[in-house]
């Protein structure tokens, strides 16, 4: 008979260490700096001299770089040492980003993006793996929250403050040298803070999987025989791909579209508002459900909060209203809390992925959403930074985002569809993982007595 994979117990200070350091990272990397270059991105075009092409081709470059190998990624978190790499990735991050503040031109930028998507390829799974060995069934959702705010923390910062510190520290350039120099400062606190553990011992049990499940190829298979994987890929796809997109270019059109005229030191404070609030909601929501015991219907509130702040957000972009475009932005942040991140969570505690899958499953997932991500901004792209109005009967490039984002209500009925195919394949979900991780629970006690 196989072996159960059983967790062998979790310290509390020792799991809140390393989410720390990974808050750090998603806050200074992924919500500061990736934010902070859409703010600057009508000056950066500026100042570099590039035209509508290079524009749109540097906004792609990261993305691009990051759709080859985030797979690769993800099942090789499977099988080596989880924290080297994730210290070894924020070192290499820090690196290229200081060097943008170096770059000469075109070349060297484009370069720079592209090495540093690779490196997120790897980064992003990394981070999600890391969670789901060290927090269990009962909180991995309100770990996954504290993940996901570090994005949009790092958000708001460089939206209401970003181009005015830029400004009084030197420029663009001087500030990427600075958020580099604070990533391996993060790095070394990494070293001391994160501890490694292996994915049988991960705190995040498996309802199904024994250890002889954990081959390279079982673990490739068995992830994508599951449908349910596939359909929330799909859905966060279509919802992170758009918002990840729209938003590389959404600083750019209210700045550049008559309609809305804004100064870069202002544009942001839009934005900021979703920030400011989805910041909250990510960690909110999940003690929410969890206090209420109402996990299981996460995934049907979901779906009702995608689809008020996907209409929300699409309104905005069709009536050139800063106190309705803020207003729009903070409760569509508020709704975000719930819909942007249940894919992953949905997805993480499908019976067949949980823990020790963990690194397969989000590399196809995140696979999925930077590909969604490429093709957004290659279609949205070129459009807006070449948008002419007295070729378009008079309408400004908000209105072009506007029609796009209306696209995102496949999430939604993605999400219904898991609904109905999970119900089918395994009835409760959360009844199943709530008597895996009471049994084993039960089986380390006996053991340790």
């Amino acid at each position: 008979m196989s072996e159960a994979i059983a967790s062998k117990g979790v310290s509390n200070g020792t799991k809140w260490r390393v989410m720390l350091c990974i808050f750090l990272f998603y806050f200074l990397g992924l919500g500061f700096t990736n934010q902070f270059f859409n703010v600057a991105l009508g000056p950066m075009i500026e100042d570099m001299g590039w035209d509508a092409t290079q524009g749109a081709a540097i906004s792609n470059a990261m993305f691009l770089g990051m759709i080859w190998f985030v797979f690769v990624a993800g099942f090789l978190l499977d099988k080596f040492s989880v924290k080297k790499l994730f210290v070894l990735e924020i070192f290499l991050v820090g690196i290229l980003f200081a060097l943008r503040g170096f770059a000469p031109g075109f070349a060297f930028f484009y370069a720079l993006m592209i090495l540093y998507g690779v490196l997120s390829a790897f980064y992003v799974p990394t981070c999600v793996k890391l969670i789901s060995l060290w927090f269990d069934g009962k909180q991995i959702a309100l770990a996954n929250g504290i993940l996901t705010c570090g994005s949009p923390a790092g958000q708001l910062v460089a939206n209401t403050v970003g181009f005015k510190l830029a400004l009084a520290i030197g420029g663009w350039k001087v500030m990427y040298i600075v958020t580099g120099v604070l990533v391996l400062v993060v790095a070394v606190i990494a070293i001391f803070l994160v501890k490694d553990r292996k994915s049988e011992d991960a705190a995040l049990a498996s309802a199904i999987l024994t250890r002889d499940d954990l081959s390279f190829g079982k673990n490739i298979k068995g992830v994508a025989s599951t449908p349910g994987v596939w359909v929330y890929c799909l859905a966060n796809g279509f919802f992170v791909g758009f918002v990840y997109a729209i938003m590389a270019f959404q600083n750019y059109v209210y700045q550049n579209d008559p309609g809305w005229g804004l100064d870069p030191t202002v544009s942001g404070t839009i934005p900021a508002f979703s920030n400011c609030v989805s910041m909250c909601c990510y960690v909110l929501v999940p003690l929410v459900f969890a206090r209420l015991g109402i996990q299981k219907w996460w995934g049907v509130a979901a779906i009702f909060a995608a689809i008020g702040a996907i209409t929300l957000v699409t309104i905005q972009w069709f009536v050139y209203s800063y106190v309705f475009a803020c207003v729009a932005m903070a409760t569509s942040g508020f709704l975000y809390g719930c819909c942007l991140p249940a894919p992953k969570v949905l997805l993480l505690q499908l019976p067949e992925v949980s823990g020790p899958r963990a690194g397969t499953a989000i590399g196809i997932y995140t696979t999925i959403e930077r590909v969604c991500v490429v093709i957004f901004v290659a279609i949205i792209g070129p459009r807006v930074l070449a948008w002419d109005p007295a070729m378009h009967n008079g309408e400004g490039m908000s209105v072009l985002l506007g029609r796009i984002q209306m696209l995102m209500y496949l999430q939604p009925i993605l999400l219904a569809i898991a609904l109905f195919v999970n119900k089918k394949r395994y009835g409760n979900i959360f009844a199943h993982v709530a008597k895996r991780e009471g049994s084993l629970a039960a089986e380390h006690g006996a053991e340790t007595d």
